[in-house]
């Protein structure tokens, strides 16, 4: 059995799980109030995030985690859920908004409005 982890060990961990646990709160409020934003940042950040939960959690077993830790991973898992229903339902509106698009343009086409020939050219 590895030894136990440091108390800084122990903070180092909690302090990622909250770092964690932050992106996605904002994240989720960002989607909630529909804003328009560059996704690609808050995948970034959830990124680095990730990256240095795994880092500080290296040689963590979850039976010795302390309890603020496994607080915080019911919280990161709650706010997760929320964070995969809000994207899924952004998609599925983007999804939407392209058949539209689609559609008009199909409209458009099928009426001669854009059509190859002029209709005003001189023969």
């Amino acid at each position: 059995m590895p030894p136990a982890p440091a108390l800084s060990d122990h903070a180092a961990l909690i302090q990622s799980l909250q770092r964690l646990v932050d992106v996605i709160v904002s994240e989720n409020e960002v989607l909630r109030r529909h804003e328009a934003v560059s996704h690609s940042e808050f995948a970034d950040r959830k990124n680095y995030a990730l990256r240095e939960l795994m880092a500080a959690q290296r040689g963590h077993q979850s039976s010795l985690l302390p309890d603020m830790a496994k607080k915080l991973i019911r919280e990161l898992s709650s706010v997760l859920q929320e964070n995969s229903r809000l994207l899924k339902l952004h998609i599925a509106a983007l999804g939407d908004v392209s058949d539209i698009i689609i559609g008009t343009l199909r409209e458009a086409e099928s009426d001669g409005t854009y059509g190859k020939t002029d209709r005003y050219a001189k023969t």
